[in-house]
């Protein structure tokens, strides 16, 4: 890869093409040493074309690694704008994240307004396996909140964790099902008039 600090120097430049051939870049060279740079532009970067497309090209990248980074820079950020930037590519992602729901939670409960859209609105995206204790606790924590301003946030989050669990609910019933289907013997005794 060309000197990171070019890079992002052109990533920084005001000039879209100029950013743009950069994002290019990256995506073709895959190289994902570069993306705790890019975390941080977005971490400080009030400009809205920057912030589209670091989203973007972030929310591209499939390495497994990339999440932990990822995650590491939103729990350890101090800005507002900069932790709803973030948020923004973990719903964009096509990463699962749903090992970080209390994460969430917690931004939902203790951020400021944007930032509490954007986790509701990662806890609507996952798609992953969360343990149904996990999804309880979060739950009960969302209904103990009483925060005027995020009220019907905390409502819509918290229905669709109930949802959740339905789900998580239906689809054990239906695996019961099944399991019953296969054992199944219908008691007549065809198969010893041989």
């Amino acid at each position: 890869m060309e000197n990171k600090q070019d890079i992002l120097k052109q990533l920084s430049s005001s000039d879209m093409d100029v950013m743009k051939g950069a994002i290019e870049q990256i995506k073709q060279e895959g190289d994902i040493s570069i993306v705790p740079e890019l975390l941080d532009i977005l971490l400080q970067s009030q400009d809205s074309n920057t912030i589209t497309n670091l989203t973007a090209l972030l929310s591209d990248v499939k390495e497994s690694d990339f999440k932990t980074v990822l995650m590491d820079k939103l729990i350890n950020a101090t800005s507002d704008s900069g932790k709803a930037n973030l948020l923004r590519i973990c719903w964009e992602s096509a990463i699962d994240f749903s090992e970080y729901l209390d994460v969430f939670i917690d931004m939902l409960l203790n951020d400021d307004f944007i930032t509490a859209l954007e986790a509701s609105t990662v806890i609507e995206n996952l798609q992953g396996k969360i343990p149904e204790e996990k999804i309880h606790t979060a739950i009960k924590r969302l209904e103990a909140e009483s925060d005027e301003d995020k009220a019907f946030l905390l409502e819509d989050t918290i229905l669709h964790l109930k949802e959740m669990l339905h789900y998580k609910e239906e689809e054990e019933e239906e695996e019961e099902e099944a399991h019953h289907h296969h054992d199944h013997h219908c008691g007549c005794d065809c198969h010893d008039h041989e």
